[in-house]
């Protein structure tokens, strides 16, 4: 019975972030406003989604990262819902702001003179 509590929990932890340390990867990229906003989105589901300084913020200290801070979450228990409701809202969270990044700053085209 341990056994399969203990594989349940892992089973939700991904191999990268339950190493990361999300404060540390954060410090100097995500100030206190734009963690504000994640917080409430992700593990309370309120307020407005992230603007697009904090996306391009959050998409810079990567998804380890920003799965550090759910998996944070997970262990504290500070979330509203279940723990699928806090997965799913950090996903959503996650493409919102690569989309907002991919869209604010497309790929670069090739050069004309390839062709």
């Amino acid at each position: 019975m341990i056994f399969l509590v203990i594989s349940t929990e892992l089973s939700t932890l991904s191999p990268v972030a339950a190493q990361v340390d999300f404060m540390r990867c954060a410090t100097g990229i995500i100030d206190h406003e734009c963690a504000h906003f994640l917080r409430k989105r992700v593990a309370y589901n309120t307020g407005l989604p992230p603007p697009d300084d904090c996306c391009t913020a959050l998409v810079e200290i990567g998804k380890p990262c920003h799965d550090a801070f759910t998996q944070f979450k997970l262990k504290k228990h500070d979330y509203v819902g279940t723990e699928a409701d806090l997965l799913r809202r950090s996903d959503e969270v996650w493409n919102e702001c690569v989309n907002v990044v991919e869209f604010v700053f497309p790929p670069a085209e090739a050069p004309n003179h390839f062709y």
